[in-house]
């Protein structure tokens, strides 16, 4: 299952030099051919966000594999957690193939590629599944990841792909593909120059076609991680205010009964802590487990948001709670 997920817009690296003459850079004694490019240019969004950064810290555990990367910044996000996880990419840069987690090292630098609509977890720092996580372990060239039309320009509209006879094309698990595999995807793009023209033209030295995109998470999804709570019987509880609120619910506290209220429009439900009593619908129900307040917030099982909230839920192999409408 190669699932993605989304959310906002970070940045972009090229290596690229942008100039009012049209420029091409080459390797020693070759001369560079510039391809002139008519299209009028217009501002175009970027599929692809790309957070480079610092390996601060490896954390894992029997379920799960995670890095926490961090960068020098005072505007934007600075630091996040990527899910290493079997569906994404983890390439060398170097060797422009697969790496391990074994190579992963702290204070190595790296690249964290996601989708512009990744979901990130409500947390700080938060947390992601990224598409493609690069290791900068010492290449003389660089990568870049993004939608390719059928023109062979990238979604943002920044470069343009010529590709030769010596260009290697593979598609996520390392089968050969061909040139004509490569239009409307989305590619890993292993390059060194770039011809400073606009949109920037490069030969690649390897493309690696990626899966194509199943469906995406609602834009409206709410991402539980470190916010699920697990009892001593195995249930899982989500915080009621956080999740209900985030659905467009009204929740209210009654202190003195110790109980909340939720609702929105003829959606009216009530819920004492301590009791495995949900008032819904004019009927009593029962879950798996009885509310609980921990540190000042009202928990309730996960079946709540199905049963109770109407809403979708999933659960993801790492254990990311999705819940959306």
């Amino acid at each position: 299952m190669f699932r993605f997920k989304r959310v906002a817009a970070v940045g972009l690296s090229i290596a690229m030099v942008l100039t009012g003459g049209m420029v091409a850079f080459a390797n020693e004694g070759e001369e560079a051919e510039v391809v002139p490019i008519s299209a009028p240019i217009e501002e175009q969004e970027f599929e692809y966000i790309r957070f480079d950064g610092v390996v601060e810290e490896i954390d894992e555990t029997k379920d799960s594999y995670r890095i926490l990367v961090k960068k020098d910044t005072e505007e934007g996000l600075d630091a996040l957690y990527a899910y290493i996880h079997e569906d994404m990419l983890l390439l060398s840069e170097k060797s422009m193939d697969e790496a391990t987690r074994e190579d992963i090292e702290v204070g190595m630098e790296v690249s964290v590629i996601y989708h512009k609509s990744t979901v990130m977890a409500l947390s700080y720092p938060p947390l992601l599944g990224p598409d493609v996580v690069v290791l900068h372990d010492g290449a003389d060239h660089a990568t870049y990841v993004e939608y390719f039309d059928e023109d062979l320009l990238s979604a943002d509209g920044s470069l343009v792909l010529n590709i030769s006879d010596e260009t290697i094309i593979v598609d996520h698990e390392g089968n050969a593909l061909t040139k004509d595999d490569i239009y409307e995807r989305d590619l890993v793009v292993f390059h060194s120059i770039v011809m400073t023209s606009y949109p920037g033209q490069t030969t690649p030295h390897k493309i690696i076609v990626m899966p194509e995109r199943e469906a995406e998470v609602p834009e409206a999804a709410i991402v539980l991680t470190e916010e699920v709570i697990t009892t001593d019987e195995g249930v899982r509880m989500i915080p009621l205010r956080m999740v209900a609120e985030a659905l467009g619910f009204e929740v209210t506290w009654n202190g003195e009964e110790k109980s909340v209220e939720v609702l929105r429009g003829p959606n009216w439900s009530t819920l004492t802590i301590g009791r495995n009593v949900y008032n819904f619908a004019r009927m009593l129900i029962k879950l798996e487990a009885a509310p609980v307040i921990v540190d000042g917030s009202t928990y309730v099982p996960l079946s709540f948001a199905e049963e109770v909230l109407k809403a979708n839920v999933e659960v993801t192999e790492n254990g990311t709670v999705i819940i959306s409408e």
